[in-house]
């Protein structure tokens, strides 16, 4: 851990002032952006090189890491090249689908069986196993690439997906000291990203080169954990990443609807539409982190207390329901605030994105 934080932390100040000439800057001349100033996007490849250097002593790595960190590899080398400029969401999907097939052909990590969902036994994939592998992992790899809009966000996402594959381990093998070196390669970043002091002049994104990283090992980590008898039950799992999931299906659900790609870029995920109601990142930053918290905490709430998987998937369900519902509500929420704080008719806006209009970027 301790050499993954001071890998990334070099990292950074080295690449700080190479980011410009190798063209990974994020600059905020589009609509959906919230920034105002070029920012370098060096995050992700940092935390890869963190990665890689305090994995690289071990020799004797398993052989799951071994094709895990080549799919990582991978990802980050393709991200990198659509930080420096944008490739089709065909090429991406089809790397991202090459990364599963290496953690599941190469490393053997695949989900065999989804629980009892139904309450008529396991549900169990046989033939399919590695096909749902492949689209599981591809699903979450696009969930944090996509939600990825302000700052922190996804960092904290990760952090609650896998806190609890390190604190209620009931032993640490090479998953758990794969993580840990992730999460201590977090931290520079972080402080460079949220611009705590005294790292106010350093802000740097992960690019989506970090986003499908962390998106990447979110997936590896889970499905290793559901392998073992041990370990996560898939739909504990599940709630564990609701948040980013549902976020996702809603924004791509509505951009089909209207006729537009699912990878279509807009203004439309959540912390989008909070940023509208609550100026300000670090306000919403905090809302959504506490939101996809307690949606964890009751994941693993219910694994405690040893209720049926079947409830719990059914739970999840309606918790999907309700969150579309609820975001419906926003407009109606948004023009009331207007309404009450600025005592007239607020102006006709349409909040999620089915007319579009313009309208300020928020801080």
């Amino acid at each position: 851990m301790l050499v993954s934080f001071t890998t990334c932390s070099v990292c950074l100040v080295a690449l700080l002032p190479l980011a410009g000439r190798l063209g990974l800057i994020d600059h905020p001349g589009e609509r959906r952006r919230v920034h105002r100033e070029p920012v370098p996007k060096i995050g992700g490849l940092a935390i890869f090189v963190a990665l890689l250097v305090s994995s690289l002593p071990f020799a004797d790595l398993p052989l799951a890491q071994r094709y895990g960190l080549a799919g990582a590899a991978l990802l980050v080398l393709v991200g990198a090249w659509d930080d420096r400029r944008p490739l089709k969401p065909r090429t991406r999907l089809v790397a991202q689908a090459l990364a599963a097939l290496l953690l599941t052909l190469g490393g053997g990590v695949t989900l065999t069986s989804l629980g009892d969902l139904f309450g008529h036994g396991p549900v169990l994939l046989g033939p399919l196993a590695i096909p749902f592998t492949v689209f599981a992992v591809v699903g979450i790899i696009n969930a944090f690439n996509l939600v990825d809009g302000i700052d922190g966000l996804a960092a904290g996402l990760l952090l609650i997906a896998l806190w609890p594959l390190l604190v209620l381990a009931p032993s640490w093998g090479p998953m758990q000291i794969l993580l840990a070196t992730a999460v201590a390669a977090l931290i520079p970043f972080l402080l460079c990203n949220l611009r705590w002091l005294p790292f106010a002049r350093c802000r740097v994104f992960l690019g989506d080169a970090g986003s499908l990283l962390l998106g990447y090992l979110v997936a590896w980590a889970l499905i290793d954990a559901t392998r073992s008898p041990a370990g996560l039950q898939p739909v504990t799992a599940l709630w564990l990443v609701a948040l980013p999931l549902a976020d996702t299906l809603a924004v791509m659900g509505q951009r089909l609807v209207t006729g537009r790609s699912p990878f279509a870029a807009d203004r439309r995920h959540l912390h989008h539409l909070l940023l509208r109601m609550f100026p300000g990142q670090r306000r919403v930053l905090v809302m959504v982190l506490a939101l996809a918290g307690l949606l964890a905490a009751l994941g693993l709430t219910g694994e405690y207390l040893g209720l049926a998987e079947a409830v719990r998937f059914a739970a999840a369900l309606g918790v999907f329901g309700l969150y579309l519902l609820w975001r419906r509500s926003l407009p109606r929420l948004y023009h009331w605030q207007l309404g009450r704080h600025q005592h007239r008719q607020a102006p006709r806006v349409d909040l999620m994105g089915f007319r579009p209009q313009e309208d300020a970027t928020p801080d």
